[in-house]
């Protein structure tokens, strides 16, 4: 990389533009209010600095810009923000490119992030460790399989690690299994190629806040798919992005949000105050660690027996903290 050139650490796995229809313009940055779960407060804080991870997007692959994602999803939030505005402005979804930017977010959302990657390296861990307890069942099986990978290329030649000392090892518990982001990158980029079909089959409702309301909050998980029927929601079964019966939620500012269903047409829904503190719970129990809002004035609540609470009331909330 030439001098002069700055190398970009701080990258988000929720666009800024994104985040921005939370904030407020303060001097030269874009100020939102966050409500954190694991710190137990809540506090003013520049986009740049929350929803990212240092090289959450980086690629390492001889021979090819380690940016060139960082740069090509760049491109799409300039896009992104674009549509954003039309949105907010024009208070529907009739504009179908500015609609396909903005299912595009949502797919981003639902896969992109270091709680989905956490996940997926457990899934990975598991059955790596499956794996090898199958290899160092005996000796054997053990001494049979090193001599394969030395002739495939996949052990060096003087690779000596003994069946006892393996064996030992494993048995011991102290290593841990480290999955390649690159492999994670290009599991997410594959998987947003097969749910975004899934996006678009659905009807969209752009739910619209009242004036004056405290309106929609988002968190560092916006993407919140859940059962239609509430009843189903207290089941052992998960929903799943290509079940029927379930719906797709994302808060798109503090004004608007979208719900996707299968069975739903596209329309505009007005929301009164009741609805929004209830779609506000999505994102309360969405958050990794924080929620996102322009201020403490929105509602939210858990259900129509629960008292509708305030953002001045969420630190307090052992349900959140």
């Amino acid at each position: 990389m030439g001098k002069g050139r700055k190398r970009s650490v701080r990258q988000h796995y929720i666009p800024q533009c994104y985040l921005r229809q939370w904030a407020q313009q303060y001097r030269k940055s874009h100020q939102l209010s966050v409500f954190d779960r694991k710190r137990k407060k809540s506090y003013k804080s520049n986009v740049k600095d929350v929803a990212c991870q240092n090289y959450f997007n980086r690629i390492n692959v001889d021979g090819m810009d380690h940016e060139a994602l960082e740069k090509a999803l760049s491109e799409f939030e300039t896009r992104l923000a674009e549509a954003l505005v039309r949105i907010n402005e024009a208070r529907t979804l009739d504009n179908e490119d500015d609609k396909a930017h903005l299912l595009t977010l949502i797919g981003l959302t639902a896969l992109r992030s270091p709680a989905m990657r956490e996940m997926i390296r457990k899934l990975h861990e598991d059955i790596g460790r499956l794996n090898i307890a199958g290899r160092i069942a005996t000796k054997e099986i053990y001494e049979a399989d090193v001599a394969k990978a030395k002739e495939q290329g996949a052990l060096p030649e003087d690779y000596d690690v003994s069946y006892d000392e393996m064996k030992a090892a494993f048995e011991s518990g102290k290593y841990k299994l480290a999955l390649d982001q690159n492999y994670q990158i290009s599991l997410e980029l594959m998987l947003l190629d097969h749910i975004l079909p899934l996006l678009f089959r659905r009807g969209w409702v752009l739910v619209r806040a009242p004036e004056g309301s405290g309106g929609f909050i988002t968190s560092d998980s916006p993407f919140y798919l859940t059962w239609s029927d509430p009843a189903r929601r207290k089941g052992d079964l998960a929903p799943g992005l290509a079940m029927n019966g379930t719906d797709v939620y994302l808060p798109v500012s503090p004004t608007l949000a979208v719900v996707g269903a299968f069975n739903l047409r596209n329309a505009n829904d007005d929301a009164d105050d009741a609805r929004v503190a209830m779609l506000n719970s999505a994102m309360v129990a969405s958050a990794i660690q924080q929620l996102y809002s322009r201020d403490h004035k929105f509602s939210y609540t858990r259900g129509t027996d629960d008292p509708v609470r305030t953002g001045n009331q969420l630190i307090s909330d052992k349900r959140f903290c």
